[in-house]
């Protein structure tokens, strides 16, 4: 029975007797009033009775009202009572479900009030919490110091550090692991004694994904300020490991020749934690599907290890164990598809498999792809607009060089006509013969000169034809020994058998080899290994495409090796240039490698090379596939001579001298040589002369009219003219033309009489040049 309901029987109960009461004396009245009636005198009965018989009625209608009254208010209260607990029960449901935890303490620090919520994040039970000390369920014993000491300051002062306000801080949970909270403490009074009212909400969640937004964030931010790949990820292991709060890191670089993993860069959060660990891994090597890196490098996708200590598949499972390693997971970083590397965190406790993380750190690893694929593009594009910029230069040098050549060979095509000329009227005793002998034999070095600059600048006459270029290398064997020196400079040759065919000229492959040769022999002063290589390769969308620019497809790869000095980056630079020399004064031209890059060029391959100061240099040079069969070599004819006729030969030059020489030539020759000056000269000349001409030998360029429109319109006029062509410049645009044929057609300049007229000889003949 509830207070109210007592206090409201008591009150009836009372009520009851007074109403027995009143009947009991209004009975008596009555009595007393009847009696004295019959005795009394009748007017002090009346004066006595009356008054007392309607105090007795209007005590008791008193008393029935007040009666009422205390029923009405008894109903009241207990409509209070009921109310006040329904009041109760619903802040107790509201305080019960609420999302966040409610604990009440007293001013003594125990624990007064503890809801569903608080038992939820914290693991105490309704039942164990209550009566106990807040100290010994949630806080982290090094916090409860300062707990105690915050509730005396606050009863003491009235102030508190944390009351009032949300701060974050870190709880225990009954399970003794600690977690990071929100908390709001307010205070109340309550007559002479304080409550603590603290409202909790776990905040594991949020940090989590904080952490991982930063983590994000900072791998971000790293990969835009890096440039390399192996600059940017010590970086990002460290931002990860740091937002993530891992302990360890470790970054496996993929080598691509022996398939294996090595440890490229590695972190830890504090040093001296796990060093021993940190140095073991620095001279491990790990292969595909052994231990953790390489069961990522096999798999390809992540792996989380809850504890290495128990996994029999963790090789460092006791260096871990000594040096406290517990968790780890790790990760495999891909560009363009292929692995490049893995990286590997560890920490020190035991972490449970997150797949949410798991899922964060794939797309990092996909963001670090993403930046390799980027890098390495940015590379290839610098490399591309450097081997641009060098190609430019040296066309604008070429075509400078080969303008050069060009007029030198009209000089030294009359220096060296000339020359035989007047040996050939020499007596074999004439003093005036070695002068002469001389002066030819300047004029024959000047001209391998200028054989140089025009190979250089891709202008050289080609005689290109499909050959084997093992049997090449193999046929400059001892020629090559004797350059380099048996007792010096050791030359090996490794021939893929299988070799792919080319179509290059013979000879100035063999300029190729030997300049290259003579290179590496310099480069090696006091010995070393000379290595000639070729094999079949086929380029594909890898580094090697983007290095050499070339397009992809099969190539035959000639590759020269040796153990010199080697280069500097600046050397290397400049290698290909005209007159460029490290030699001293006096011991080289400059133009060796530029002819080597001329001749492949013109042969249609590409040449790279590579070198470092002390450890050598590598040429290698790719040729493109053709798939003829290989040409055999003519055998080789006698010395030539001086070949005569009779026919009449119209020449067009501009170059007075090299008219002049044409013309005595022939004439010397036996031949009617008409000459022209310029193309309207020839066509004049052409159509004043009333017997044949058989033959027109014409310059290429020319001004007012090219070599090939005089012989269009001289041919249309004398349907059987035979034509000549001769020019410094191989590559002119008459060769692509018409159809006319270097290999019968053509003279290239400078020219000897003996070859001049054998050539005549030839076209006049119909004979086809070998």
């Amino acid at each position: 029975m509830t207070q109210s309901e007592e206090r409201t029987a008591s009150t009836a109960r009372r009520y009851e007797w007074m109403t027995f009461v009143m009947v009991l004396l209004t009975l008596a009245t009555l009595g007393v009033g009847t009696f004295m009636l019959a005795r009394v005198e009748r007017s002090i009965v009346a004066a006595v009775w009356l008054p007392l018989l309607l105090l007795l009625l209007w005590s008791t209608s008193r008393l029935r009202k007040e009666y009422r009254q205390a029923q009405q208010e008894s109903a009241w209260a207990r409509a209070a009572e009921a109310a006040l607990l329904q009041s109760q029960e619903r802040n107790r449901a509201i305080v019960d479900t609420a999302l966040d935890g409610v604990i009440t303490i007293d001013a003594a620090g125990t624990v007064t009030e503890w809801n569903a919520q608080a038992t939820a994040i914290f693991g105490w039970a309704r039942e164990e919490a209550m009566g106990r000390l807040l100290s010994e369920t949630i806080i982290p014993e090094r916090d409860r110091d300062a707990h105690a000491s915050g509730i005396r300051e606050y009863l003491k002062t009235g102030v508190g550090p944390v009351l009032n306000r949300r701060i974050e801080i870190a709880a225990r949970h009954r399970d003794g692991h600690e977690f990071p909270v929100e908390l709001a403490v307010s205070p109340a009074r309550i007559g002479e004694t304080y409550i603590f009212s603290a409202f909790v909400r776990d905040i594991t969640d949020r940090r989590q994904a904080e952490r991982r937004l930063a983590s994000q964030y900072a791998v971000t931010r790293v990969l835009s300020e890096s440039i390399t790949l192996e600059q940017a990820v010590p970086r990002i292991i460290q931002a990860v490991g740091e937002s993530l709060e891992w302990d360890l890191g470790v970054f496996w670089r993929l080598e691509k020749q022996s398939g294996t993993l090595r440890c490229l860069n590695s972190w830890q959060a504090e040093t001296g934690a796990a060093d021993a660990f940190i140095t073991e891994m620095q001279s491990q090597v790990f292969r595909p599907g052994v231990g953790l890196p390489g069961k990522i490098l096999e798999s390809g996708s992540p792996v989380w290890i809850r504890d290495v200590t128990k996994e029999p598949a963790f090789i460092r499972a006791d260096l871990a164990a000594k040096t406290e390693v517990r968790s780890a997971f790790g990760f495999p970083i891909r560009i363009g598809g292929d692995i490049e590397g893995v990286i590997e965190f560890f920490s020190h406790q035991v972490r449970e498999s997150d797949d949410e993380l798991i899922s964060m750190i794939a797309d990092v690893g996909l963001k670090i792809g993403q930046f390799g694929e980027r890098t390495r593009a940015e590379e290839a594009l610098r490399q591309a607009e450097a081997q641009l910029r060098q190609a430019q230069k040296m066309e604008a040098v070429g075509r400078l060089a080969g303008g050069v050549a060009h007029d030198f060979n009209n000089l030294l095509t009359v220096i060296r006509g000339y020359s035989e000329l007047i040996l050939g009227r020499l007596a074999p005793g004439d003093p005036a013969r070695r002068e002469m002998d001389e002066v030819k034999k300047a004029a024959d070095r000047a001209a391998g000169l200028t054989s140089q600059l025009l190979a250089f600048s891709r202008r050289q006459f080609v005689a290109a034809k499909v050959l084997d270029l093992n049997a090449l290398v193999m046929n400059m064997d001892g020629m090559l020994r004797r350059l380099l020196g048996e007792d010096v400079v050791e030359l090996s040759a490794d021939l893929d058998q299988k070799l792919w065919a080319i179509k290059a000229d013979p000879g100035q492959i063999e300029q190729v080899i030997m300049n290259l040769a003579v290179n590496a022999r310099d480069a090696m002063p006091t010995g070393g290994k000379l290595t000639i290589q070729t094999k079949n390769v086929t380029i594909g969308k890898g580094s090697r495409r983007h290095a050499v620019m070339l397009e992809p497809g099969p190539y035959v790869l000639l590759e020269v090796r040796d153990t010199g000095h080697g280069m500097s980056e600046e050397t290397q630079t400049h290698l290909f240039e005209p007159f460029f020399t490290t030699k001293e004064k006096g011991k080289g031209t400059g133009l060796g490698l530029s002819t080597v890059y001329g001749i492949v060029k013109q042969s249609g391959g590409t040449i790279a090379i590579e070198s470092k100061m002390g450890q050598g240099t590598v040429c290698k040079i790719f040729f493109p596939k053709v798939n003829e069969a290989v040409q055999t070599a003519p055998a080789a004819g006698g010395s030539i001579s001086r070949a005569t006729g009779r026919e009449t030969i119209l020449v067009v030059e501009d170059d007075p001298s090299v008219r002049g020489l044409v013309q005595e030539t022939l004439r010397l020759s036996g031949y009617e040589v008409l000459v022209a000056r310029h193309g309207i000269e020839a066509l004049l000349t052409g159509a004043k002369h009333l017997g044949p001409i058989h033959l027109l030998l014409t310059d290429v360029a020319m001004p007012q009219m090219s070599g090939p429109e005089v012989a269009e319109k001289l041919t249309v006029v004398r349907p059987e003219l035979k034509v000549l062509y001769m020019s410094g410049y191989p590559d002119h645009p008459v060769f692509d033309q018409g159809g006319v044929k270097r290999e019968t057609a053509f003279l290239h300049k400078p020219f000897t009489p003996n070859v001049l007229t054998q050539k005549v000889r030839d076209v006049l003949d119909g004979k086809k040049a070998a």
